[in-house]
């Protein structure tokens, strides 16, 4: 799984936060974030599908889009590619910095210190 761009982040977050949602649903969400035409959210939906960052379904002849990477996966990739790439950081990484995070559950938290306290060379 390639790393979403921030644009992605943004329809991944208003996934993760409303599950499934049509085209025109996740348009209306991220509108004002975006600031973009309803064919450009459909053509960065595309790329997600190609990513495999999202997924769609059939609901009622409809079409809608639900997250298949999960909220804790995403992040914790994140953080360690920016640790890794942008301060050259090896092994487990320090997540205190991250604690205060709204986006994240308690349990979630959990999982991420987890994944990231983990040394990758073990």
């Amino acid at each position: 799984m390639s790393n979403p761009s921030a644009t992605e982040l943004i329809i991944l977050k208003t996934l993760w936060s409303k599950n499934r949602l049509t085209a025109r649903e996740v348009h209306t969400q991220c509108e004002t974030q975006l600031g973009w035409s309803f064919s450009s959210t459909r053509t960065t939906l595309q790329r997600m599908i190609e990513k495999t960052l999202v997924g769609t379904e059939k609901v009622h002849g409809v079409t809608v889009y639900l997250p298949l990477q999960s909220k804790v996966k995403v992040m914790a990739g994140m953080m360690q590619d920016f640790m890794s790439r942008v301060f050259e950081v090896k092994g487990p990484l320090p997540t205190s910095a991250f604690a205060q995070s709204e986006l994240l559950s308690a349990e979630e938290w959990e999982e991420i210190r987890d994944i990231l306290e983990t040394d990758k060379n073990d």
